[in-house]
């Protein structure tokens, strides 16, 4: 982490493997004053959380929470400054269902 940086802390719900993060994180201001750090993240599956800790947040894998997010206390998380969230997978959603016609 750079001196006289400022950096937004970032929370996640539906984090997936850390594309959205990755590219937070990966970011700065064009005078390189402020950046993102991660906080904490969230997702359902558990494979998907481990590859988000590997990639993200190996100092800190107890930052990701593996869980339903209808059952996440967000207020115990910590405070945070941005946030993102991406969709969820194809399996959570019935957007793009469609009626077979016989």
């Amino acid at each position: 982490m750079k001196k006289n940086i400022t950096n937004f802390k970032l929370g996640e719900l539906f984090c997936g493997p850390g594309g959205l993060a990755c590219g937070a994180l990966n970011s700065h201001s064009d005078d390189g004053k402020y950046g993102v750090v991660h906080a904490w993240a969230n997702d359902y599956d558990f494979d998907t959380c481990e590859t988000y800790r590997k990639n993200i947040c190996p100092e800190d894998p107890d930052s990701v929470h593996h869980g339903d997010v209808r059952e996440l206390n967000i207020k115990e998380l910590g405070e945070i400054d941005a946030f993102a969230y991406g969709f969820p997978c194809n399996s959570f959603s019935n957007v793009g269902e469609h009626i077979q016609l016989v």
